[in-house]
Protein backbone atom coordinates (compact mmCIF):
# COMPACT_ATOMS: atom_id res chain seq x y z
CA UNK A 1 0.00 0.00 0.00
CA UNK A 2 2.86 2.35 0.75
CA UNK A 3 4.28 1.58 -2.71
CA UNK A 4 1.10 3.03 -4.27
CA UNK A 5 1.50 6.28 -2.33
CA UNK A 6 5.23 6.44 -3.08
CA UNK A 7 4.72 5.84 -6.81
CA UNK A 8 1.33 7.45 -7.30
CA UNK A 9 2.06 8.71 -10.85
CA UNK A 10 3.01 5.24 -12.08
CA UNK A 11 -0.09 3.78 -10.41
CA UNK A 12 -2.35 6.34 -12.15
CA UNK A 13 -0.75 5.56 -15.54
CA UNK A 14 -1.26 1.82 -15.04
CA UNK A 15 -4.91 2.31 -14.07
CA UNK A 16 -5.42 4.59 -17.07
CA UNK A 17 -3.84 2.03 -19.45
CA UNK A 18 -6.01 -0.79 -18.10
CA UNK A 19 -9.13 1.36 -18.38
CA UNK A 20 -8.26 2.28 -21.96
CA UNK A 21 -7.77 -1.37 -22.92
CA UNK A 22 -11.09 -2.36 -21.32
CA UNK A 23 -12.87 0.49 -23.11
CA UNK A 24 -11.46 -0.53 -26.51
CA UNK A 25 -12.44 -4.15 -25.85
CA UNK A 26 -16.02 -3.13 -24.97
CA UNK A 27 -16.30 -0.88 -28.06
CA UNK A 28 -15.02 -3.66 -30.30
CA UNK A 29 -17.47 -6.06 -28.74
CA UNK A 30 -20.35 -3.61 -29.23
CA UNK A 31 -19.52 -2.91 -32.87
CA UNK A 32 -18.92 -6.55 -33.76
CA UNK A 33 -21.57 -7.96 -36.02
CA UNK A 34 -23.87 -10.44 -34.35
CA UNK A 35 -23.78 -13.95 -35.77
CA UNK A 36 -26.06 -14.30 -38.77
CA UNK A 37 -29.54 -15.42 -37.92
CA UNK A 38 -30.78 -18.54 -39.64
CA UNK A 39 -32.78 -17.61 -42.69
CA UNK A 40 -36.12 -19.28 -43.18
CA UNK A 41 -36.05 -20.41 -46.77
CA UNK A 42 -39.35 -20.90 -48.55
CA UNK A 43 -40.44 -24.44 -49.07
CA UNK A 44 -39.34 -25.86 -52.38
CA UNK A 45 -41.89 -25.96 -55.12
CA UNK A 46 -41.28 -29.64 -55.63
CA UNK A 47 -40.05 -32.39 -53.39
CA UNK A 48 -37.95 -35.39 -54.20
CA UNK A 49 -39.27 -38.74 -53.20
CA UNK A 50 -36.75 -40.54 -51.02
CA UNK A 51 -37.51 -43.89 -52.62
CA UNK A 52 -37.41 -42.73 -56.20
CA UNK A 53 -35.60 -40.09 -58.16
CA UNK A 54 -38.88 -38.81 -59.59
CA UNK A 55 -39.83 -35.23 -58.70
CA UNK A 56 -43.33 -34.36 -57.59
CA UNK A 57 -44.62 -31.09 -59.06
CA UNK A 58 -46.80 -28.85 -56.90
CA UNK A 59 -50.53 -29.09 -57.34
CA UNK A 60 -51.09 -25.32 -57.85
CA UNK A 61 -48.80 -22.87 -59.64
CA UNK A 62 -47.61 -19.86 -57.59
CA UNK A 63 -49.87 -16.82 -57.69
CA UNK A 64 -48.66 -13.93 -59.84
CA UNK A 65 -48.69 -10.32 -58.63
CA UNK A 66 -51.70 -8.37 -59.87
CA UNK A 67 -51.05 -6.05 -62.81
CA UNK A 68 -51.24 -2.33 -62.02
CA UNK A 69 -54.50 -0.66 -62.87
CA UNK A 70 -54.54 1.70 -65.88
CA UNK A 71 -55.67 4.61 -63.67
CA UNK A 72 -52.70 4.14 -61.34
CA UNK A 73 -50.34 4.06 -64.32
CA UNK A 74 -51.82 7.29 -65.67
CA UNK A 75 -51.47 8.98 -62.26
CA UNK A 76 -47.86 7.84 -61.99
CA UNK A 77 -47.10 9.23 -65.46
CA UNK A 78 -48.77 12.55 -64.57
CA UNK A 79 -46.72 12.81 -61.37
CA UNK A 80 -43.54 12.04 -63.31
CA UNK A 81 -44.42 14.69 -65.91
CA UNK A 82 -45.10 17.28 -63.18
CA UNK A 83 -41.79 16.45 -61.50
CA UNK A 84 -39.95 16.79 -64.82
CA UNK A 85 -41.61 20.16 -65.53
CA UNK A 86 -40.70 21.36 -62.03
CA UNK A 87 -37.07 20.32 -62.56
CA UNK A 88 -36.98 22.12 -65.92
CA UNK A 89 -38.41 25.28 -64.32
CA UNK A 90 -35.78 25.13 -61.60
CA UNK A 91 -33.03 24.62 -64.18
CA UNK A 92 -34.17 27.63 -66.22
CA UNK A 93 -34.43 29.77 -63.06
CA UNK A 94 -30.91 28.72 -62.05
CA UNK A 95 -29.64 29.58 -65.54
CA UNK A 96 -31.18 33.07 -65.27
CA UNK A 97 -29.55 33.53 -61.86
CA UNK A 98 -26.14 32.54 -63.25
CA UNK A 99 -26.54 34.96 -66.17
CA UNK A 100 -27.53 37.78 -63.82
CA UNK A 101 -24.58 37.04 -61.55
CA UNK A 102 -22.18 36.98 -64.50
CA UNK A 103 -23.49 40.37 -65.66
CA UNK A 104 -23.37 42.02 -62.23
CA UNK A 105 -20.11 40.63 -60.88
CA UNK A 106 -16.76 39.78 -62.29
CA UNK A 107 -14.26 41.03 -59.79
CA UNK A 108 -12.51 44.33 -59.35
CA UNK A 109 -11.48 44.62 -63.00
CA UNK A 110 -15.07 44.27 -64.19
CA UNK A 111 -16.24 46.83 -61.62
CA UNK A 112 -13.60 49.31 -62.78
CA UNK A 113 -14.61 48.71 -66.40
CA UNK A 114 -18.31 49.33 -65.58
CA UNK A 115 -17.48 52.52 -63.73
CA UNK A 116 -15.26 53.70 -66.57
CA UNK A 117 -17.97 52.94 -69.13
CA UNK A 118 -20.45 55.04 -67.17
CA UNK A 119 -18.10 58.01 -67.45
CA UNK A 120 -17.51 58.34 -63.73
CA UNK A 121 -14.27 59.87 -62.61
CA UNK A 122 -11.99 58.48 -59.96
CA UNK A 123 -12.70 59.82 -56.51
CA UNK A 124 -10.24 62.50 -55.56
CA UNK A 125 -8.25 61.88 -52.39
CA UNK A 126 -9.49 63.88 -49.45
CA UNK A 127 -6.77 65.93 -47.78
CA UNK A 128 -6.05 64.79 -44.22
CA UNK A 129 -6.68 67.63 -41.79
CA UNK A 130 -3.99 68.59 -39.34
CA UNK A 131 -4.12 67.50 -35.72
CA UNK A 132 -5.17 70.98 -34.59
CA UNK A 133 -8.12 71.00 -37.05
CA UNK A 134 -9.18 67.51 -35.96
CA UNK A 135 -9.24 68.48 -32.27
CA UNK A 136 -11.54 71.42 -33.02
CA UNK A 137 -14.25 69.02 -34.24
CA UNK A 138 -16.52 67.59 -31.48
CA UNK A 139 -16.99 64.37 -33.49
CA UNK A 140 -13.22 63.81 -33.55
CA UNK A 141 -12.99 64.39 -29.79
CA UNK A 142 -15.73 61.78 -29.19
CA UNK A 143 -13.90 59.39 -31.51
CA UNK A 144 -10.63 59.95 -29.63
CA UNK A 145 -12.29 59.20 -26.27
CA UNK A 146 -13.82 55.99 -27.59
CA UNK A 147 -10.53 54.88 -29.14
CA UNK A 148 -8.74 55.51 -25.82
CA UNK A 149 -11.28 53.32 -24.02
CA UNK A 150 -10.87 50.58 -26.59
CA UNK A 151 -7.11 50.64 -26.98
CA UNK A 152 -6.11 51.77 -23.48
CA UNK A 153 -5.55 49.63 -20.41
CA UNK A 154 -8.64 48.11 -18.81
CA UNK A 155 -10.33 50.02 -16.01
CA UNK A 156 -9.37 47.34 -13.49
CA UNK A 157 -5.65 47.97 -14.17
CA UNK A 158 -5.73 51.78 -13.97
Amino acid sequence: MSWIFDHFQIFVLIVFAIGSIVKKFNEAKATAKPPPMPVDLPEPMFEADEQSSMLDWPEEPPALAPAPLPGAMIEAKLEAAEALKHQQDLASHLQRLWETKAATTGGAAATRARIASKGATKPQPVPIPSLRERLKSPAEIRRAIVMREILGPPVSLR
